[in-house]
């Protein structure tokens, strides 16, 4: 539940530090994030108290201010989504015995690796925007 809610800090204060252009691309991909990290880290902490147990959230974070470009923003969006899931992917073997969290987890780990790929799939969009030369108008 910790990571999921920092990733959603993350996110929150990403999307603040890209400026003009750069906003403008990634915005719509950070709000999305934002919201899908809070879901991610209610689902957990609803698999908690399903368990009979209270969730616990311990987050250590600072995060900068300063501003920064969209290549990386998304870079350190991937590190947060591949951390994501590399957590998830080493829980599951873990709640062997546990049907329903097992499923769980394994929907965790399919949904994060549905957001490193679409992280990526933007990253390279992005890098390919800028390979292709304006065209010249001419006679």
């Amino acid at each position: 539940m910790a990571e999921e809610t920092e990733a959603c800090l993350r996110y929150f204060q990403i999307r603040f530090r890209l400026r003009g252009k750069d906003y403008a691309a990634a915005e719509q991909f950070f709000e999305e994030a934002i919201k899908e990290t809070m879901e991610h880290a209610n689902a957990i902490a609803q698999q908690i108290r399903s368990l009979g147990e209270i969730p616990i959230l311990r987050i250590n974070l600072s995060l900068g201010g300063d501003p920064m470009r969209l290549e990386a923003a998304l870079a350190e969006a991937l590190d947060v989504e591949q951390q994501a899931l590399d957590a998830y992917k080493d829980l599951l073997p873990r709640v062997t015995g546990d049907p329903a969290l097992q499923e769980f987890i394994r929907r965790q780990v399919e949904v994060e690796t549905e957001h490193v790929q679409g992280i990526r799939e933007f990253m390279h969009a992005k890098a390919t925007v800028k390979l292709v030369a304006k065209s010249k108008s001419g006679p």
